[in-house]
């Protein structure tokens, strides 16, 4: 009888499960084809949060911050899609079959790892996962066998998860060059690791992990100099640019000023060709008279006596010509000259435009640079 009863039981809760899963297929594809228009941003296990599986409730998993499938958290979606595009060096296997979009519940249980054990924490990668562990494991040793923690005290779970944020702040410091999160992790693990060792060590224990803290803050503080001096760096080349920039519109003023010149050069080129050729024109028709000339000395003839009329009059008027085009060319030679002589003063703007870009552009206290080659 108690079987009999049950199962009406058991297939209205398959129906229902089924009907769940059906709504939740259609809004996901809804959810995608609307995504599927605009182009994905990179896969970060930013976009995936610590919740308990579902399979085992004891055991967290990564799902996805965003998206139909994310749950209600008071962190928010922090932006995050449904889908976003695989890393070009992300090799894994369950990933790889997928194509460059992949959807954030896959990426989010196969490349990122779930960090201490509370929900609603943001997940790591694999790799920070694993280097978290081993610094974990690593220090347990350490203090293990220097008596630090006795063996019958459990360590409280929020210091185990601040630890484990803290190796995982540093390396993501590291890798993004967040110089302020790199400084406070390396100072709050310096710190915790010092007061444990005032509570539970002996004087040698101790003053071992004194020394160990001096060593963490002097490489902190070597750390500290490289971000500062890459960041001033990075300051002194923005600069630059501007300088660049600012002494553009100088040289293109000076290259149109050259042109002018050039044309003015160009133009006395052919004045003086125009008056060679009437020189020439001038020389051939005083030939002429000279020729007619001698011709009437032996023979007297109209003729002969207006030919030589009109070359008289064609050899001044070729030679006067000649003279005009002469006096056009070294008008033009000289406007040139005077042209280029003044475009010297757009050099002068121009560093000066490019040096005032660079100082306002710098932050206060940074060295300035030098001035940059201009173009």
């Amino acid at each position: 009888m108690q079987l009999t009863a049950m199962i009406p039981t058991c297939l209205l809760l398959l129906l229902l499960s089924t009907e769940a899963r059906l709504r939740t297929s259609t809004e996901r594809r809804v959810s995608l084809n609307a995504t599927a228009s605009k182009r994905a941003a990179d896969c970060s296990c930013d976009c995936c949060l610590t919740e308990k599986a579902k399979s085992e409730s004891s055991r967290l998993a990564c799902v996805p911050r965003g998206g139909p499938q994310a749950p209600y958290t008071d962190v928010g979606d922090g932006g995050c899609e449904a889908l976003c595009s695989r890393p070009d060096d992300l090799k894994l296997a369950a990933l790889e079959s997928l194509g460059k979009e992949v959807d954030y519940s896959m990426f989010c249980t196969a490349a990122c790892r779930p960090m201490g054990s509370s929900t609603d924490l943001l997940c790591a990668t694999v790799q920070e996962a694993e280097a978290a562990e081993q610094a974990k494991l690593a220090v347990a040793t350490e203090s293990a066998a220097t008596s630090e923690t006795p063996a019958d005290k459990k360590v409280p779970e929020g210091e185990e998860i601040a630890e484990s944020l803290a190796e995982v702040s540093l390396l993501r410091a590291e890798r993004r060059a967040r110089e302020a999160k790199q400084s406070a992790a390396l100072s709050h693990y310096a710190y915790e690791k010092l007061r444990a060792s005032r509570k539970a060590a002996a004087e040698a224990a101790g003053q071992a992990a004194l020394e160990t803290v001096i060593i963490d803050t002097r490489q902190d503080s070597n750390e500290a100099v490289k971000i500062r001096t890459g960041w001033e760096d990075g300051a002194r080349e923005h600069a630059q640019s501007k300088a660049l920039v600012a002494a553009a519109p100088y040289k293109t003023a000076k290259l149109q000023t050259l042109r002018v010149a050039e044309a003015w050069e160009k133009s006395a080129a052919d004045y003086s060709s125009t008056g060679k050729q009437y020189e020439a024109y001038a020389m051939r028709k005083e030939l002429q008279e000279k020729s007619l000339k001698h011709q009437l000395e032996k023979q007297d003839s109209k003729e002969l006596s207006d030919a030589l009329h009109a070359a008289e009059v064609s050899a001044k008027e070729a030679d006067k010509t000649a003279n005009q085009y002469i006096e056009e060319a070294r008008s033009a030679k000289k406007e040139a000259a005077k042209i280029r002589a003044q475009s010297t003063w757009y050099d002068q703007a121009e560093a000066a435009a490019a040096a005032h870009a660079m100082y306002a552009d710098l932050p206060k206290g940074v060295s300035p640079p030098l001035l940059p080659p201009l173009p």
